[in-house]
């Protein structure tokens, strides 16, 4: 799946990764930004909220429900000019956009629209609506659960997100004032960590740990 925007100049491709499955279905985003710089980034589809969601992400779903027809690209180009974002990237609140639209087609009478709109909202509420149950064993083997099914992943979204990411953001305080890099306070504190994925807390994508320890340093100079 591909798509692009000619006003901003963006252009994303979508792949399935290699190591895809129905318990880890994580999907590669490739293409340019608005400023002409050329990226790739990994993004879960079980964390994706359409609540708080960009358009590629809404466009993931797409891909992860089998709406895939030209009719449900339309549908979620409507919403990306509902939402009024101008990158594919920026967050909004597709949720509430998709009702505001079924709205307007009550108004004017444009029911094939209004369901066909529904029907479509309903396929990808079925899918972000399943919780995701994470989870650290005893035996310090991270994983994930969804509908029954299980996925291994990293410290980054075991326990509840928000406790894990403070635990993160403790370690790499406590790393800095005694002198230690990031790299090796992270890699020392959890099992396994160079070999896992990480993922900052609310957020689709999903990075190797050279990437999530590059990310941290960024925020951190943005925090001095």
């Amino acid at each position: 799946m591909s798509f692009s925007n000619p006003k901003t100049g963006e252009g994303v491709e979508i792949y399935r990764s290699d190591i895809y499955s129905d318990d880890t279905p994580i999907y590669i985003l490739k293409g340019r930004t608005a400023e002409g710089e050329e990226f790739e980034r990994m993004h879960h589809a079980w964390i994706i909220d359409l609540r708080n969601c960009s358009y590629a992400e809404l466009m993931m779903l797409n891909q992860e429900t089998g709406n895939t027809s030209f009719g449900d690209k339309q549908r979620a180009d409507i919403l990306f000019e509902e939402t009024g974002v101008k990158s594919y990237f920026d967050k909004a609140d597709y949720s509430t956009a998709i009702r505001e639209v079924m709205e307007e087609y009550k108004n004017s009478g444009n029911w094939d629209a209004c369901l066909s709109m529904d029907k479509w909202r309903q396929s990808l509420t079925d899918y972000t609506s399943v919780p995701v149950y994470f989870d650290r064993s005893i035996m310090g083997q991270n994983s994930m659960e969804r509908n029954g099914v299980k996925s291994s992943c990293s410290f980054g979204t075991v326990r509840t997100a928000e406790e894990l990411q403070k635990e993160i953001n403790d370690r790499v305080k406590a790393a800095k004032k005694n002198g230690t890099t990031l790299r090796e306070t992270l890699a020392n504190a959890f099992q396994n960590t160079v070999n896992t994925f990480y993922s900052f807390v609310g957020s689709s994508v999903v990075m190797t740990f050279d990437e999530y320890v590059e990310a941290m340093e960024e925020l951190l100079r943005r925090a001095d």
